[in-house]
């Protein structure tokens, strides 16, 4: 009887065992798989989609030079080129348009198993207010600054993509704009943002039906101040702004800073790779799930143990 009892307790005590195991194995798999869906379960998603891009400055290189580079790009396997289209060097007079960098980059991408994605910004002196920025002039504040009108904007985004439609099918709306630095120095505000991305929305669509108009990659920071804002507040304020209407994909830089890979936590408060899930989360908050979430860039420095100079 007594040899009965202590093996049921022993039997009892692996059932716990195994049932803690199997619990924590499933927190552990619902961890790392928050934000992820199977392709192949869903008809929402694609079921394959080229990941390896890279961001690029093929301005500064002459025709052939220019083969070159996306030659190497296609042998390294890389898919999606990103490629600023700076609107203040394109057209500096209103009206008076310079299309020769351009139409070096689309005659080479002509024929080549390779993507563009355009990263409309930048706006010329006469499309916007003179004057001081309001809060933290830069270098660049007066070619970041937005439009005093998002109309002009739009009249230069159907321009653009009516010349290169046949050419590129991708094109992302500023870059991120949740921080002053990249919004002239002026305070960030989602509804100003907003108002730019319908209006190029609606003047890309036009001209190139078939285009895919990327919302703004924006800058992961954890402040929300009247200097930046929190991209997971102002990727909610798009929302609440009814964006969902005039973006076909959103889009994120997910730096890993000084987290590893294997950080799972999901935390407004918190930097890491797993922030892009924040943001996908807000997405289906707001159902929007069958939209794409791109990671427009991201990564980690690295430095050498031995390493000397200023931190990075």
């Amino acid at each position: 009887m007594r040899r009965d009892i202590i093996i049921a307790l022993v039997a009892l005590m692996a059932l716990c065992g195994s049932s803690v195991a199997a619990a924590g194995t499933a927190r552990e798999r619902d961890e790392r798989l928050r934000g992820y869906v199977d392709a192949t379960q869903t008809a929402d998603l694609p079921f394959r989609q080229p990941l390896l891009g890279v961001n690029a400055e093929l301005t500064q290189y002459n025709e052939q030079e220019l083969a070159q580079q996306l030659d190497l790009m296609k042998a390294a396997q890389v898919h999606w080129v990103r490629q600023f289209v700076r609107w203040d060097e394109i057209e500096p007079q209103a009206g008076a348009y310079d299309w020769s960098a351009w139409d070096r980059i689309a005659a080479a991408f002509a024929g080549r198993d390779l993507k563009l994605v355009a990263v409309l910004m930048n706006s010329p002196e006469w499309a916007h207010s003179a004057g001081e920025a309001s809060l933290a002039p830069t270098d660049a504040s007066h070619r970041s600054a937005a439009p005093d009108d998002p109309a002009a904007f739009a009249r230069f985004a159907a321009e653009f993509s009516a010349r290169y439609g046949q050419t590129i099918d991708f094109y992302q709306i500023w870059d991120e704009p949740n921080l002053t630095a990249a919004w002239g120095g002026y305070e960030p505000r989602a509804a100003d943002y907003a108002a730019l991305l319908q209006a190029a929305y609606a003047a890309i669509h036009s001209a190139d039906a078939g285009a895919t108009v990327i919302a703004a990659a924006l800058a992961p920071t954890t402040e929300n101040t009247a200097l930046n804002i929190s991209d997971v507040t102002y990727l909610d304020d798009l929302y609440r702004l009814g964006a969902a209407d005039f973006m076909d994909a959103v889009a994120a830089k997910p730096y890993g800073y000084d987290r590893p890979p294997e950080d799972y936590t999901v935390d407004p408060n918190v930097l890491n790779f797993s922030r892009i899930v924040a943001l996908r989360d807000i997405m289906l908050e707001y159902g929007d799930g069958q939209k794409a979430l791109w990671a427009s860039a991201w990564g980690w420095n690295s430095l050498p143990a031995d390493w000397t100079g200023a931190p990075s």
